[in-house]
């Protein structure tokens, strides 16, 4: 393993040029850094709101400045950005959590159209997991519908994008109704719909001692 600060550019870059000279060419770059603030807009910690944007977006920019240039000049490679449902749905009291991940869900569909005709073979994917059992969520509620998902069922996800070239891959795959119930549907219709399945709720009435350790931990 290589310790990483992605909100580094710099070491980003020097982590990528390691791995190039004492393993191998970075041809796949995942994304996954991510942290979640949770609670009203105005009572959020600016610095929290910062930070967020700092790891859950400006870590995966650099981490494509990094990795660009050498796909380039090789002629392939693949980036997969982990992102969120909560990137075409916006979920409340998660407000800046959900910016930073609709901004990684446009950041790689600008990526993909940029580079569609180009003469190498690059790919961009966004993986859009639902609620993960895992500290990112710990304290939260459970939707009425899909039950969370494994920190398995997403590195799933995220090999089939690489195999695929899928620029969304959704986990578990009924996610993607927040993508295409929008467009179908109207807004006031769609709300309803996400009341039913509890997305107005999984993150009110936070356990805030569930939840302790991991706030705790992204505030250092």
């Amino acid at each position: 393993g290589y310790a990483l600060d992605v909100r580094d550019p710099v070491a980003f870059r020097d982590v990528v040029e390691r791995i190039g000279r004492e393993l191998a060419p970075v041809d796949i770059l995942v994304n996954n850094a991510g942290i979640m603030s949770l609670g009203g807009f105005l009572d959020q910690d600016a610095a929290l709101d910062e930070r967020q944007i700092d790891v859950n977006l400006r870590g995966p920019i650099h981490g494509l400045r990094a990795v660009l240039p050498g796909m380039l000049a090789r002629g392939r490679g693949h980036v997969v950005n982990v992102a969120s449902v909560a990137g075409v749905a916006g979920i409340p009291n998660a407000a800046v959590y959900s910016a930073t991940k609709y901004a990684v869900v446009g950041l790689t569909e600008a990526l993909h159209a940029e580079y569609l005709d180009s003469a190498v073979d690059l790919a961009f994917s966004a993986v859009l997991p639902s609620i993960v059992a895992t500290e990112l969520t710990a304290g939260t509620r459970r939707l009425r519908y899909p039950p969370p998902a494994t920190a398995e069922d997403v590195a799933a996800g995220v090999v089939y994008a690489l195999q695929t070239g899928k620029v969304e891959v959704y986990v578990p795959r009924f996610g993607r109704l927040a993508r295409v119930l929008p467009a179908l549907l109207p807004r006031r219709v769609v709300e309803r719909v996400g009341r039913f399945f509890g997305v107005d709720q999984v993150f009110a009435g936070i356990d805030a001692q569930a939840r302790a350790a991991y706030q705790a931990r992204i505030r250092d």
